[in-house]
């Protein structure tokens, strides 16, 4: 199997095709997880929360305008740019960070809260990158604090992941999408095409992990399970559904 360059997603989220080829949820849809966020992690403000890949800014804005004071980091210049243009549209003022989630620009134990949301969780091409997004996440968080990893559930996805999705792009092109699981690598390797047979366009590689190995690199990181999610509902996690949110806990 060929694989995307190990960092693909600097140059997909660096263009503007990833936002319809991301398929970000709506407004209505994120109000509904952030209102799920604030239950899951029992927010009040005024906690230090940290929205890490933070895109263009769909939660901030909408924690910003409950009267929470985020701070949103990302790797992308653009999506960062879309964030605060966003944000200014809406009046709002939100810190915004460039920077990698593996070297978090925060100091020991300055955060109340991190949330990693959206599937931004197994990008690198390795375990030990993947690894040490949380140990930095564990590093930045308060004796107490709290991580929320909204990543996919590895069986739903092995099983429902589409084959063969047409989608349109911003421009009103077409592509066809095609999704593949490597059982040697646990990656689902997403691949973007003009036709059928044309050249891949755009990819992305995402590791999926079960939540077996979760518990063990959240343990790795120094954190320790406080529950798991099936959705932003509150759903206990029963195995089957297609979002995995894992809430950790840094020890007192």
């Amino acid at each position: 199997m060929t694989f995307p360059s190990e960092l693909w997603w600097r140059e997909f989220f660096g263009h503007e095709y990833s936002l319809a080829l991301s398929q970000f949820p709506d407004g209505d849809e994120t109000d509904r997880e952030v209102a799920g966020l604030i239950q899951m992690l029992a927010l009040t403000p005024p906690q230090r929360i940290a929205d890490v890949c933070c895109g263009y800014g769909r939660h901030l804005l909408q924690f910003a305008a409950r009267g929470y004071s985020p701070v949103g980091v990302d790797i992308s210049p653009m999506m960062l740019a879309l964030a605060r243009s966003h944000l200014a549209d809406a009046g709002l003022r939100v810190p915004l960070v460039h920077a990698d989630a593996r070297e978090l620009p925060f100091a020991d134990q300055s955060l109340d809260v991190v949330m990693n949301l959206f599937n931004s969780f197994g990008y690198c091409a390795s375990d030990e990158g993947n690894q040490r997004i949380l140990n930095e996440t564990a590093r930045v968080l308060r004796r107490g604090g709290k991580l929320l990893l909204d990543t996919r559930n590895r069986p739903h996805q092995i099983l429902f992941a589409p084959r063969r999705l047409p989608m349109r792009t911003a421009d009103g092109g077409e592509l066809i999408l095609r999704c593949t699981y490597d059982q040697q690598t646990h990656r689902l390797i997403s691949e973007w095409r003009r036709t059928d047979t044309g050249p891949v366009v755009h990819h992305a590689s995402i590791r999926l992990y079960a939540l077996e190995e979760l518990d063990e690199m959240m343990a790795a990181a120094g954190l320790r399970r406080l529950a798991v999610y099936g959705d932003y509902e509150g759903t206990p996690f029963a195995g089957y559904q297609r979002q995995l949110l894992y809430v950790a806990q840094k020890p007192e």
